[in-house]
């Protein structure tokens, strides 16, 4: 009689380094928590439009029904002017959400011709923000902050601002919300613009070496000698003043730190085993920077950049703060600091500590998720 055949067990799947850092990174409450908090002022950069403005969301009005608050998505948003185009001429059912219709409303805004004009019996319906105010929004019956004030021809339309009116009248919390959109932007972007140019130099310069290493770092080290601050002020004070400015200078002058990075990590790389059988294999430098080196040196780059994220968000609320920021009535943290702190000595402090908190959450949310991140990239610390 033979006996069955005995099956081997299946070797057990080697998992990848990205597995085994998301593993390590869910391991750090504090990292998760920054993660958290982060994603929920992603969710609220996104839908500020929809959560604080002063028209609907969607309404209907003497037969037509239209969304007056999409198209101040391409205002809210720093979009490029091809992708505004595109909104525009979008066609989502029976008509584009982002398109500039509206019903007939004379010299009226929405707010006066809801309390004056609706007329429920005839079909009109509306669904409004959950904050009622626009963050451009300037209430000319407002008399100090924080003060119940009035809309509007109606007199029984009252409209209360939660964390009360800045000192020309705009709504704090409306302003607050769409200030994400601007720290979020700016962070990202300009982080994005430096990521790109210190990867692409520093993997050149590693790569290369000889006389192009060697421009390369003496070119890193001139940028350096350069106080980061006072060099973006000076670009500035020469560009004219936009969110495309303030993302386009601290892309320009933040970039050193990642170029040595990558440049250690490509010198440190190329001299492994792998990169030595690929070049003898007759692969191509091109394959070789892209496809071995690239993948394997990039890794602690993610970690710098998380970090560089809080650095970009301080900065542009400080250059907002003294002045050189956005051009108002873009809404910005630094800004809502700056107007806010002429009210502290009348006991309304809250209306700077509001702002300065939601700098304070999401720079430390980033710098949690950058050292959670930055552990469990590390081999030693992996349990």
């Amino acid at each position: 009689m033979m006996r069955p055949a005995v099956r081997a067990d299946p070797l057990p799947r080697a998992r990848s380094s990205w597995t085994i850092v998301r593993r390590q990174f869910m391991k750090s409450r504090l990292g998760v928590l920054g993660l958290a908090v982060l994603s929920v002022l992603v969710v609220v950069a996104l839908l500020a439009p929809l959560l604080a403005n002063d028209v609907p969301i969607v309404a209907r009005y003497q037969g037509s029904l239209c969304f007056p608050a999409f198209p101040t998505y391409l205002d809210s948003f720093p979009l490029p002017g091809v992708v505004v185009d595109w909104l525009r001429r979008l066609r989502i059912g029976d008509g584009n959400p982002f398109s500039d219709f509206y019903p007939e409303l004379g010299r009226k805004s929405w707010k006066e011709t809801i309390a004056t004009d609706w007329d429920p019996s005839r079909g009109d319906w509306y669904i409004a923000p959950p904050i009622f105010s626009g963050y451009r929004e300037i209430n000319a019956f407002k008399l100090r902050p924080l003060e119940t004030t009035r809309w509007g021809p109606a007199p029984d339309q009252v409209e209360t601002h939660l964390l009360g009116t800045d000192g020309q009248g705009r709504d704090v919390l409306a302003r607050l919300i769409h200030g994400t959109i601007v720290s979020l932007s700016v962070g990202v972007v300009a982080v994005s613009i430096y990521v790109i140019i210190g990867v692409v130099l520093g993997l050149i310069a590693g790569y290369a070496g000889g006389w192009i290493d060697t421009v390369l770092s003496r070119i890193t080290e001139v940028v350096m000698c350069f106080p980061t601050f006072f060099l973006i002020i000076t670009m500035i004070a020469f560009l004219p003043k936009s969110i495309y400015t303030i993302m386009l200078v601290i892309g320009l002058t933040r970039w050193t730190a990642i170029f040595r990075l990558m440049r250690g990590e490509v010198l440190r790389v190329k001299t492994l085993e792998y990169c030595d059988a690929s070049r003898a294999l007759g692969a191509p430098p091109r394959r070789v920077m892209f496809r071995h080196i690239l993948p394997n040196a990039i890794q602690p780059v993610f970690v710098t950049a998380t970090f560089g994220v809080a650095a970009a968000v301080l900065t542009e609320n400080a250059l907002s703060f003294l002045g050189f920021g956005v051009v108002p009535p873009t809404a910005s943290w630094g800004e809502i600091v700056a107007q806010g702190r002429e009210f502290v000595g009348e006991g309304l402090f809250y209306l700077a500590w509001a702002p300065g908190l939601a700098i304070f959450i999401t720079v430390t949310s980033f710098n949690l998720v950058g050292q959670a991140l930055r552990d469990a990239m590390d081999p030693r610390l992996r349990t």
